[in-house]
């Protein structure tokens, strides 16, 4: 498991990696987190918004090869409050741009769930 903020800022860089990478199944893995997450880490910053899933966030050194897409996201919440000093809140503005995020990564808007919570992280 993560123990501190840069490590999970390493998994935000691989997440985004796979997200954005010519890797087709790395990237079908992170369109299915993404669908299937309650919970984000929202990074903003006045250029672009990202959205990475709790799921893929607490374990260290986390990949796309090992994840586990059926693991419980609650079981990381504790681990990812911990480090970030805060726990993850409803947000509607925050709400609007994931969804802009999901169209900006071609997500159908209806495609993923109707409440999201997020952590907030402002100008990496």
């Amino acid at each position: 498991m993560v123990s501190n903020r840069d490590e999970i800022l390493d998994n935000v860089e691989v997440f985004l990696e796979g997200l954005e990478g010519e890797n087709v199944a790395d990237h079908a893995k992170a369109i299915q987190l993404i669908k299937t997450s309650n919970v984000f880490l929202a990074i903003l910053s006045e250029e672009v918004n990202f959205f990475i899933p709790s799921q893929f966030l607490a374990v260290k050194d986390q990949n796309f090869d090992t994840i586990d897409l059926n693991q419980d996201e609650n079981e990381n919440l504790a681990i990812i409050n911990q480090i970030l000093g805060s726990t993850p809140k409803i947000d509607k503005t925050k709400d609007e741009l994931f969804l802009d995020f999901c169209d900006e990564v071609e997500i159908n808007r209806n495609d993923v769930g109707l409440s999201r919570e997020y952590w907030i992280i402002k100008d990496l």
